[in-house]
């Protein structure tokens, strides 16, 4: 088991404030990430549970994080069946750049065949970036 960590840049052509309400509400993930079916909430801010669907699988997620000052979103991903990896942290910022909002969203995992990270790292960079897109669309 090796830990590993994806980190990824994007730029939103939409405000921060919209964006990060998107981010920081927790619920609604699906109306900007493409793969996600449904989205369900237990709770809320940070301890909350969240469940989301997708045609792959469920992923069963816990907010760690929601930092409103420094606009931070974390949440830890307990169980899922979409790729072979585990001990799955991401961790969500934005902030504004010209009107427009910068999106970091990296990943932080435990794998244990190396082989695949190449794999792992592309599928979800894809995913991000789809996410990020979403964003735009939806906060806009």
């Amino acid at each position: 088991m090796s830990k590993k960590k994806i980190e990824t840049s994007h730029l939103v052509n939409a405000p921060v404030e919209k964006v990060w309400a998107n981010i920081s509400k927790a619920s609604g993930v699906h109306e900007w990430l493409p793969m996600i079916e449904t989205c369900s909430l237990e709770g809320q801010g940070e301890g909350a549970k969240r469940v989301c669907t997708t045609e792959n699988g469920v992923l069963n997620e816990t907010i760690l994080k929601i930092d409103h000052e420094n606009k931070t979103f974390q949440y830890a991903i307990d169980e899922q069946t979409l790729f072979p990896i585990s001990d799955i942290v991401g961790t969500m910022s934005v902030r504004n750049d010209k009107g427009k909002t910068i999106l970091d969203w990296n990943l932080d995992f435990s794998l244990e065949d190396e082989n695949i990270f190449s794999i792992i790292e592309q599928a979800i960079a894809g995913m991000y970036a789809a996410g990020a897109a979403g964003l735009e669309k939806t906060s806009n």
